[in-house]
């Protein structure tokens, strides 16, 4: 089965205006769909494009293969509609330190990124699906705690989700870009 011949499961499916969406585990298979993903929504977020989307597919399909590979750290879900994807959502199981305290095991964090609807069907839920299609693998997954980096504009969406209201982690350029 291919990403653009999936059976929509009536039990995670639902009527989005005109259309049924289901959300289920991404597989290898989607790849080069969700590489469209991963295009459109860092172009639409004003990411400076410089180079062509074959160029960026062909690293980013090495980096799905290696991913979703059985064991990976990574995980992704997707949103189906009318033969092909609709959205996504990535996250990344992060290891812990061991604690010194006797008997005490460093769950791992859940690092959650890279939300993204299409704008036809943004604002009707399908955004907050995705997510809770990961936090619950997260909670599955007895994971201590789930982390996002939210944008100005993706704060209150995360926030609707459960996520505090504090500032989003620090970080630092390392790289100079």
């Amino acid at each position: 089965m291919t990403a653009y011949d999936v059976t929509v499961d009536p039990l995670t499916a639902r009527r989005q205006g005109d259309v049924t969406i289901g959300v289920r585990p991404a597989t290898p298979d989607d790849t080069d769909e969700l590489a469209r993903l991963r295009w459109d929504f860092r172009v639409e977020h004003g990411t400076p494009v410089t180079r062509t989307f074959e160029e960026f597919a062909t690293e980013f399909r090495a980096f799905v293969m290696d991913a979703l590979a059985g064991g990976a750290r990574w995980r992704a879900w997707v949103a189906h509609a009318d033969g092909r994807l609709v959205g996504c959502v990535w996250l990344q199981l992060v290891e812990k330190v061991p604690h010194p305290s006797r008997g005490r095991w460093e769950r791992p964090l859940a690092y959650v990124t890279n939300v993204y609807v299409e704008p036809r069907l943004r604002d009707a839920g399908l955004g907050a699906r995705l997510l809770d299609a990961a936090l619950t693998f997260a909670r599955e997954q007895r994971m201590s705690e789930a982390i996002v980096w939210p944008t100005p504009r993706s704060g209150s969406f995360y926030r609707r989700a459960g996520f505090g209201t504090g500032l989003a982690p620090l970080g630092m350029d390392l790289a100079g870009d």
